[in-house]
């Protein structure tokens, strides 16, 4: 859980082009790496599907929706994202969340 008592959360569905899965798994490794760098970025990490290794499930978390912003408009993600993953795909879904966080540790999520 981050620090933070609010963050932006994003939840990414890749379903990646028959065979290339495991392409797409080593250039979200070096994605991850990268992002993981960024000044706004709390958190980054994707999953593969065990039953299917096309399809991939990327969780980020940033400070706020500028962080996100950031991030796509970051050179790595330009030329991993943009450029060499997003072609690679049949379908791509993304999701974003306001969340706060009470004192109580109890979070509550808005769509954006």
């Amino acid at each position: 859980m981050p620090t933070a008592s609010r963050y932006l959360q994003v939840i990414a569905h890749y379903h990646v082009k028959p065979g290339l899965g495991d392409r797409v798994s080593e250039l979200l490794g070096e994605l991850t790496a990268a992002t993981r760098q960024e000044p706004k970025n709390l958190g980054y990490d994707f999953y593969r599907s065990p039953q299917d290794p096309d399809r991939f499930v990327i969780l980020e978390r940033y400070t706020d929706a500028s962080g996100l912003d950031d991030h796509r408009a970051a050179p790595h993600f330009q030329r991993l994202g943009f450029g060499t993953i997003i072609p690679m795909l049949v379908s791509r879904q993304v999701q974003s969340f306001e969340v706060s966080v009470n004192g109580d540790g109890v979070a509550t999520a808005v769509q954006r």
